[in-house]
C-alpha cells in the first residue's frame, strides 16, 4: 500500500515532471533568475499543495513557477526592465482549453451518443467495437460470430448514417472571438 508521499512523489512524476523542460526554458529568460532554484521550489510547494484537487497540473506548475518568478522581484532591490517587459509579456501559456470549447466539446459528445443510440443494435454494435474499441474487422467478425462482410456493410451502414444525422441537424458555421470555426447545433423539428 502505498503512502501519502508515495502518491504525491507519483503524481509529480507523472504530471509536473514532463513539462519541466519547458518550464525551464521559459525561466531561462529571465537573466537574473536562476531557473533550478525556481523549478526546485516549485517541486516543494506543489508537494505541500492539495495535488489530488489540480485538473491541470501544467497551468498549475506554470502557475507555481511564474508566482515564485514575481516573489523574486517583489524581494529584489533592483528589478531590470527586461524582466518587468518578460513578466508583463509571460509568454508561458495555459494549454487548457477554453470552457467555451469544452462546453462545445461535450455538446458534440452528446450529439453523437444519441446518434449512435438511434443506430441498429447490430450496426451499433460493430460501430462501436470497430470505431471505438479499434477491433480490426476480422476481431470484430469473430466476437460476434458473424461474416466479414457483413460487418464491413453494417459498419458504412451505420457511417452512412451518422453522416446523415450530422447533415439533418441544423450545424451553422460560426465564428468565436479566436477567429476559429466552431459548430453550433439545433435540431431541425421533423414535420
Amino acid at each position: 500500500m502505498l503512502n501519502n508521499t508515495d502518491e504525491c512523489s507519483i503524481w509529480l512524476a507523472t504530471h509536473i515532471l514532463p513539462h519541466e523542460g519547458h518550464i525551464r526554458t521559459g525561466l531561462r529568460r529571465y537573466a537574473d533568475i536562476e531557473p533550478d532554484d525556481i523549478i526546485h521550489e516549485a517541486y516543494v510547494i506543489m508537494a505541500q499543495a492539495e495535488w489530488s484537487a489540480v485538473t491541470n497540473p501544467r497551468a498549475y506548475f506554470v502557475s507555481v513557477c511564474r508566482n515564485l518568478v514575481m516573489q523574486h522581484y517583489r524581494r529584489a532591490r533592483m528589478v531590470p526592465v527586461t524582466s518587468l517587459a518578460l513578466m508583463q509579456a509571460d509568454t508561458m501559456a495555459d494549454a487548457a482549453p477554453s470552457a467555451e470549447r469544452v462546453v462545445h466539446a461535450r455538446q458534440e459528445m452528446r450529439f453523437l451518443e444519441k446518434a449512435i443510440a438511434k443506430l441498429p443494435a447490430r450496426c451499433r454494435d460493430i460501430f462501436i467495437l470497430r470505431r471505438a474499441r479499434g477491433l480490426t474487422q476480422k476481431e470484430c467478425a469473430a466476437q460476434l460470430s458473424i461474416s466479414e462482410n457483413i460487418v464491413e456493410k453494417q459498419l458504412a451502414r451505420a457511417l452512412v448514417f451518422l453522416s446523415k444525422e450530422y447533415s439533418e441537424s441544423d450545424r451553422e458555421m460560426t465564428v468565436d472571438e479566436e477567429r476559429r470555426p466552431r459548430l453550433a447545433h439545433s435540431r431541425k423539428r421533423q414535420p
